[in-house]
């Protein structure tokens, strides 16, 4: 019983399954290789390359260049009025932005035949559209609450404010404060306590403190705070910019197929390629 079962097993893969069929027995798709012109690629120009294939089973049909695209983006935010620490938020994300797909077919002809190469010998470029051109916001000097958060999201600006709240201190509130103007003396908002640790008379400047010795934000401050909107707290006032970055630029991923008269097809290696 057991060598029929194995028996009617493989009678029905012969006979049904032609996925087994193809991979396993295999067929025999053309040879290829190419080589690109460069690296890099400018936004609605074309890359050269030259590519060489044959086939010892079929004859060969036509080429073709597919290539799928990634976006990168780029961010970062800067508060420049800080003491005790610097604060800044950045990102770099890559991503697929559209997969493989066919971007140009290539007619074959005998005549490409190079017998010092034993094989086809094709030379052409394939075309990156303009609209992957890198584009870049940067340091604007003009703050552009729109373009925040079409680049950034909805809820960028708070958070990012929110971020910066949870570690101000006094030197911090001071710089900002007395820099944006908003309070010009600040001293009535300020207590001392000697710090021996750094010698004789050495004091260090501080919020009072509780009843805990806890310093304690003054509610003034804290008020001036929330009238500070986010566009200040990235005003880069001494170089008269606001610390803001944001950059989308795109890469390619290209590759090239042989296909022959069967539509069996052999592949070159991938060719990441950046554009400018």
């Amino acid at each position: 019983m057991a060598i029929a079962a194995m028996t009617l097993a493989v009678t029905s893969c012969a006979k049904h399954d032609f996925f087994d069929e193809d991979t396993i027995t295999g067929k025999v798709g053309p040879e290829a290789y190419w080589e690109v012109g460069s690296a890099v690629v400018s936004a609605g120009t074309s890359m050269d390359f030259s590519a060489q294939y044959y086939s010892s089973a079929s004859e060969i049909d036509h080429s073709e260049v597919w290539y799928d695209i990634e976006e990168t983006l780029d961010k970062s935010v800067t508060c420049p009025w800080t003491a005790t620490f610097t604060y800044t938020l950045s990102s770099n994300v890559t991503q697929q932005k559209r997969v493989s797909q066919l971007i140009k077919e290539y007619a074959h002809a005998q005549d490409l035949w190079s017998d010092s190469l034993h094989a086809f010998l094709l030379e052409d470029a394939f075309p990156v559209s303009g609209t992957l051109a890198p584009f870049e916001w940067k340091q604007p000097v003009q703050f552009d609450s729109a373009k925040m958060v079409q680049y950034f999201g909805d809820a960028y600006m708070q958070e990012f404010k929110d971020a910066v709240h949870q570690k101000m201190k006094y030197a911090d509130y001071r710089k900002m404060y007395v820099g944006m103007g908003k309070l010009d003396d600040f001293r009535q908002y300020t207590d001392s306590t000697e710090d021996k640790n750094q010698g004789e008379d050495v004091y260090v400047y501080h919020f009072p403190k509780n009843a805990e010795g806890e310093e304690v934000v003054p509610y003034a401050i804290d008020s001036i705070w929330e009238t500070i909107g986010f566009a200040e707290l990235i005003e880069n006032s001494a170089n008269g910019y606001y610390d803001v970055e944001y950059k989308r630029s795109y890469s390619l991923n290209a590759i090239m197929r042989v296909y022959d008269i069967r539509g069996v097809y052999g592949r070159t290696v991938s060719k990441h390629i950046d554009i400018n």
